[in-house]
């Protein structure tokens, strides 16, 4: 969980630092050919970077499932086990 949180982060800021550049090359009066090259790639890896973003989540959702699945399970195993204890006596 920290190793993804911590992946998160990392994607989030290169978002930012894309984001930064993006502008400079907005404000720009006069951009040459490789400026625009730069742009064009910065697009493509911000998409990619959504891309992944948007995996590590539903991921996380997947993760989130499975602890409830198992915290009922636990919680179903206690009251049986309570219900069990309490019809022996």
């Amino acid at each position: 969980m920290w190793l993804q949180r911590n992946g998160l982060a990392c994607l989030h800021e290169e978002l930012r630092i894309i984001e930064l550049f993006d502008r400079v090359h907005a404000y720009s009066p006069d951009p040459n050919p490789t400026d625009n090259g730069a742009y064009a790639f910065r697009q493509i890896r911000r998409s990619e970077i959504m891309a992944e973003i948007s995996k590590l989540k539903t991921s996380k959702a997947g993760y989130r499932s499975l602890a409830q699945i198992s915290g009922a399970f636990i919680l179903l195993y206690a009251v049986g086990f309570a219900t069990f204890h309490y019809l022996l006596k």
